[in-house]
């Protein structure tokens, strides 16, 4: 396995120290560059970097979020639109397709050696409201960007989740041979 997604974390601490634009700029291009069905590309960014809107980003975030990336010098907003990649036997196909650009712009960010954390805990409507975005898009994710910084300044309760080893679910609860549940 590549060491790139082995040694990937999605880690809380950042140092205040805002990436450069080229790394900014790559990040978006590696987002740009996934694959897509049909290549429809059904997302959008918003990069959020004056102070301004960096509050109203954070007034979207709940309170555990709030506590650490707060402090993040980059956030950006991940759209989908569910209209661009039309859902598909009751599926919601452009979720995949974001999520695809999501891990790239991830591992791009940790070959720089950027912290870049992925978050759920937010508001959707606020959210919406706050950054103008339109109907149909939704709201996929929200991301904490920024060069890494010292756990221990974090709450404690956030530095017991960045101190926790990384684990995985052991293969044989995944990995299937023809049917579920067969052993692989």
């Amino acid at each position: 396995m590549h060491p790139l997604i082995k040694n990937r974390r999605s880690l809380r601490a950042f140092n205040g120290v805002p990436p450069e634009p080229e790394k900014i700029e790559a990040l978006l291009e590696a987002f740009r560059w996934a694959p897509s069905s049909n290549n429809r590309q059904p997302w959008r960014v918003i990069v959020v970097e004056s102070e301004e809107a960096q509050a109203e980003f954070n007034e979207c975030l709940n309170e555990g979020n709030r506590q650490w990336a707060a402090a993040a010098p980059l956030k950006m907003i991940i759209l989908g639109n569910p209209e661009e990649q039309p859902e598909r036997n009751g599926q919601d196909r452009y979720l995949l397709d974001v999520g695809m650009a999501l891990e790239n712009l991830l591992l791009q960010g940790s070959d720089f050696g950027l912290t870049v954390h992925a978050m759920a805990g937010w508001d959707e409507p606020k959210v919406l409201e706050s950054f103008n975005i339109p109907e149909p898009f939704r709201v996929a994710a929200l991301f904490a960007v920024g060069y890494p910084g010292r756990t221990e300044d974090l709450h404690p309760d956030v530095q017991a989740k960045d101190n926790k080893p990384p684990a995985r679910k052991d293969p044989a609860e995944i990995f299937f041979r023809d049917s579920f549940g067969q052993a692989r």
